[in-house]
């Protein structure tokens, strides 16, 4: 369910990069809730899942070019990069995670 959620977030980030005025205010609005709603359903994920990177990766993102919220987008980057890190050591070469590192990479 967060991969769609956090889908459906992107396609309004995408509309909202190209639209202008009320168009651009309602597609803002409809990501900033479909990313929450992606963030609240990725809780019970690990913290190295590579949805749940993508999710922040892309919500961070949304955040500086979007909402012009530098400081949100760093805070949200930097959490997850952290949770992150404090797990990377548990998963040793696991398949399920290989997608993992490149994310953390960018």
């Amino acid at each position: 369910m967060t991969f769609f959620l956090k889908m459906i977030g992107d396609y309004y980030r995408y509309i909202a990069e190209s639209s202008k005025d009320d168009k651009r205010a309602e597609a803002k609005d409809l990501a900033t809730a479909y990313y929450n709603r992606a963030v609240e359903n990725s809780k019970g994920l690990h913290s190295l899942n590579p949805t749940k990177l993508g999710l922040a990766l892309n919500f961070s993102v949304f955040h500086f070019e979007i909402r012009e919220d530098r400081d949100e987008a760093c805070r949200v980057a930097e959490s997850v990069l952290k949770q992150a890190n404090d797990k990377i050591d548990e998963i040793d070469d696991d398949e399920q995670f290989k997608d993992s590192k490149g994310i953390l990479d960018l």
